[in-house]
């Protein structure tokens, strides 16, 4: 695609893109954004329903309404001031060729509008159409229309670290070596704990994020520092050292493998900590961390009373049809990787069958595995919430799910954006990218990026090479 070289662009809106993101409409910045008149009768006709396009449909309705309800005529014909912005909304207030296919009646009006630039401004300006239809893309650059996907949500790499962030910050020896760089020792976390915390005055950690892992590589002497940071200011942080989960401590008899699991479990044992991320590729250990923290908080810690586990139902091959039974025999098939990780949790091979059949018992007596096609109107107090596969999802069904969690209860979403099966997700318009991306900021949440595969060195290979 040709490089726009007029610094005045004027955005031609799809329906796609308004379906899509109703908050759309304010995204681009100072220039001006055109609607089509067949764009206004297609959100017409899927404004009615329950789904998630007639709730955007209707948003759209809503914003163009409070746009329009206090101007007059001639301000609506010249466009109208977009809020927040130096832009202008502008409708089709002209008559184009009308054909039976909304695609060709909006070509029709941009070529029309190409001819009569003076309808929306005397400068001269750029004619972009934005869509998410490909093949809209396709006819519209054959018509010769410069054309763009929707990409405000979007982030050009595919890497969960790339685009989630790491969730740890390495501070090497030239973070150290700066003018003014101080590092305190502060008093103990508590009086009962071995847990230091820290005062690092330095120029960077502004740039840091609250719940963020901060470490250093062993020196000669073979002192390392390794802490969650907890607060950030202008010119210092405050930082407490973390437990040893690969060698000091254990979670349900389960021990980290890597700094990355041991970090994720300090996320997940932290009550002060509502909403943890953890990302990774296949066999990194998302699920597996998750679950033996769960069952550690509530048989032992008795800080939750029950887990639910809930994931989107999305098939990675063709559908194999409709499944009998009540809500647990559908969802379970789907449940395979919970299921394995709670036989791995229940015990290593010295233990007999029976020994193992009533630690699976009193495992699956805590816990509930459910669809997120029930979840809406649920409100969940003292629960540890594990969503899976959370790149599965859109923005809208991710937080309604988190939006089921009432007092006391800690969500977990884990997800590998490697690994969508949704049609029309990608990894930057998941609903796992959106909702890492938003709560980032906040101090009751973390995300970590697990980089290693634990599962075996087969898994490891195919992660590493393909």
């Amino acid at each position: 695609m040709n490089e726009v070289k007029l610094e005045k662009r004027c955005y031609v809106l799809d329906t796609n893109v308004l379906i899509h993101n109703p908050e759309s409409l304010f995204k681009f910045d100072e220039h001006f954004v055109f609607i089509a008149k067949t764009v206004l009768m297609e959100l017409d006709h899927h404004k009615t329903g329950n789904r998630e396009t007639a709730r955007n449909a209707r948003e759209v309705h809503r914003h163009l309404d409070s746009m329009i309800e206090s101007a007059a005529f001639e301000e609506i014909r010249n466009g109208i001031n977009l809020p927040n912005s130096e832009g202008k909304l502008v409708f089709q207030t002209f008559d184009s060729d009308e054909t039976s296919d909304p695609d060709k009646e909006i070509i029709n009006a941009i070529k029309y509008l190409e001819q009569h630039k003076d309808l929306v401004s005397d400068a001269d300006f750029a004619i972009i159409l934005v869509t998410k239809d490909i093949n809209m893309r396709i006819r519209a650059s054959v018509a010769g229309i410069q054309t763009e996907d929707y990409r405000h949500e979007k982030i050009s790499k595919i890497a969960d670290e790339d685009i989630l962030g790491a969730g740890r910050v390495c501070l090497t020896k030239e973070y150290w070596a700066g003018e003014g760089v101080i590092c305190e020792v502060l008093s103990p976390v508590s009086s009962d704990s071995q847990r230091l915390r820290y005062k690092i005055t330095a120029p960077w950690v502004s740039s840091l994020l609250i719940n963020c892992n901060i470490y250093s590589p062993e020196d000669d002497s073979g002192q390392h520092m390794n802490a969650i940071v907890t607060e950030v200011y202008d010119d210092y942080c405050i930082a407490e050292t973390l437990n040893d989960y690969k060698t000091r401590h254990a979670v349900w008899g389960l021990h980290a493998r890597s700094d990355e699991q041991s970090f994720a479990l300090n996320l997940l044992n932290n009550p002060d900590i509502d909403f943890v991320s953890i990302s990774g590729e296949a066999g990194s250990g998302k699920t597996l961390l998750s679950l033996a923290s769960a069952f550690y908080q509530v048989f032992e810690q008795k800080n939750y009373d029950q887990i639910i586990v809930t994931r989107a139902t999305v098939s990675l091959g063709k559908e194999i049809g409709f499944l009998p039974g009540e809500e647990w025999a559908k969802v379970g098939p789907w449940m395979g990787s919970v299921l394995d990780s709670i036989d791995y949790l229940c015990g290593n091979e010295e233990r007999s069958g029976v020994e193992k059949t009533a630690s699976r018992a009193l495992m699956f007596s805590k816990i509930v595995m459910k669809s997120t096609t029930f979840m809406r109107g649920r409100s969940l107090a003292h629960k540890f919430f594990i969503i899976d596969e959370g790149q599965n999802l859109t923005p809208h069904e991710i937080l309604s799910l988190i939006s089921r969690s009432g007092e006391g209860t800690k969500v977990v979403v884990i997800g590998n954006l490697k690994q969508i099966d949704t049609p029309y997700l990608t990894s930057s318009t998941s609903g796992f990218s959106y909702v890492i991306d938003r709560m980032k900021n906040w101090e009751h949440s973390a995300h970590i990026t697990l980089k290693h595969v634990e599962r075996s060195r087969l898994a490891t290979y195919i992660a590493e090479s393909f």
